[in-house]
């Protein structure tokens, strides 16, 4: 549940500042919390002077709030809000529709929503604001507040666990994959280790685990109970050392199949189905990645390829640890397409919207969509994505390739299930993120230093 809280701005000499329509709002909006994951955990009285502003100001950072909302239920002059804007937390300018159409004006809420907005950004220089504000207007029974607050509400989730979240990261990265090894710069907590842990934890997992687990296993595969063991074994170390983390990169390849005679896809997809985040080949910025897309979608996010293109549009793929929740068909155990050894998983990407962020180093990022058709394409996990956006510009799937390319984005797209653009585009907004644009020059050769 995300925390937010209101502070009401008045203006005594308005009318509207004396029909209690603060309480009434708050009233509707708590009532509202519950659709949409969010509790209000602090309200301050009516604020009509900076010095009620500054007191306020103080008892909502202490409330430690993921969203504030500075309510204008009148119009009200800047200096009555200002300390409000300059938290360091996310504020959004609300202003209450008007009670009546004609006659004396009742709250001029909408002007002063329109004063608060031309006092912030780096035009302004009233507010040192650490970041970005949004604006909200209407009663909370009304369609477009609900839509813009439940986009926010989306966006802040995503932020909050690139925030505050804590990752495992197993033994760096895949041999050569020098992109991947870049730091996460969101405030995302990352601890590192060795595979010599993983050694230690397949040491601990006892033969009654192992027993455990095989009875329990109902995915159809060509292997023998007695092949299946290495894997079981290192789906429960592997399970084990992700305990206590939102998410764990691992570096699966080539030590893992060299010392167990097993690929870790099987045991990597097994554990996704129970909810755990895991990027393989070392890939933190992936990882980072698919964490803030889960907290978006509320379902699990994947890393893929982009592996073949053609007239059908873009193959994604990946070697086979994509959990149930990405298939309307069944799934099954295969040997790895290279090593031909156990196991990754084989499954149908289903058809459906998804929507990519590609957290990148310098504060950048990508935010893309598009649609799977719900073809299947190489084993694993694969199928092809016939329609595509960047930004939320529609682009062709050569179009979108091109800008892939173009900007030299690192090999592993990050994908969610839904259209969630806009939320994603929001979210980079809160962290401070540069959105590249596109780059859809097909032939032309772009450079950027």
């Amino acid at each position: 549940m995300l925390r937010i809280g209101i502070v009401p701005i008045v203006r005594p000499l308005f009318r509207g500042s004396k029909f209690g329509l603060e309480s009434k709002s708050l009233e509707a909006l708590r009532a509202f919390g519950p659709k949409l994951g969010f509790e209000v955990v602090y309200t301050s009285e009516p604020v009509s002077s900076e010095e009620q502003a500054q007191s306020a100001a103080k008892a909502a950072q202490d409330a430690n709030l993921d969203l504030l909302l500075i309510q204008h239920v009148t119009f009200s002059t800047g200096e009555v809000f200002l300390p409000l804007l300059e938290l360091p937390v996310a504020v959004g300018l609300w202003a209450l529709s008007e009670v009546w159409n004609e006659g004396p004006l009742p709250q001029n809420a909408i002007c002063g929503l329109n004063l608060g907005v031309s006092l912030v950004g780096p035009q302004s220089r009233a507010s040192s604001r650490p970041g970005p504000v949004k604006w909200f207007y209407g009663n909370v029974e009304d369609e477009w507040f609900q839509l813009r607050l439940k986009l926010t509400l989306e966006a802040l989730r995503g932020a909050k666990i690139l925030r505050e979240g804590r990752v495992l990261w197993i033994g760096g990265t895949a041999p050569g994959f020098f992109a991947f090894d870049a730091p996460v710069e969101t405030g995302l907590t990352v601890e590192k280790t060795s595979l010599d842990e993983l050694w230690a934890a397949l040491d601990g997992v006892s033969e009654a685990e192992v027993n455990a687990l095989l009875d329990a296993f109902d995915e159809p595969s060509p292997y023998s109970r007695e092949e299946l063991r290495p894997t079981v074994r290192l789906e429960l170390a592997l399970s084990r050392l992700a305990q206590g983390y939102d998410g764990v990169a691992i570096r699966e390849w080539p030590e893992i199949p060299e010392k167990t005679g097993v690929m870790a896809y099987s045991a990597m997809a097994r554990l996704a189905d129970q909810g755990q985040s895991w990027a393989p080949e070392g890939d933190i910025l992936g990882l980072a990645s698919l964490l803030a897309l889960k907290a978006i979608s509320g379902q699990p996010a994947i890393l893929l390829d982009i592996s073949h293109f053609s007239s059908k549009g873009l193959m994604l793929w990946h070697g086979g640890e994509a959990p149930r929740a990405w298939t309307d068909s069944s799934t099954k155990l295969l040997p790895h397409f290279n090593r031909s050894i156990p196991a990754m998983r084989d499954l149908t990407l289903k058809a459906g919207l998804v929507s990519g962020l590609r957290l990148l180093p310098g504060s950048k990022a990508v935010v893309h969509g598009g649609a799977l058709s719900g073809e299947k394409g190489y084993d694993g996990d694969s199928g092809w994505m016939t329609r595509a956006s960047w930004a939320s510009q529609d682009l062709t799937s050569s179009q979108f390739l091109a800008s892939w390319l173009n900007h030299r984005i690192p090999h592993h797209m990050a994908l969610g299930m839904g259209h969630f653009e806009p939320a994603l585009l929001e979210l980079c907004a809160w962290l401070g993120l540069e959105v590249l644009p596109a780059r859809p020059e097909e032939h032309q050769l772009l450079w950027q230093k």
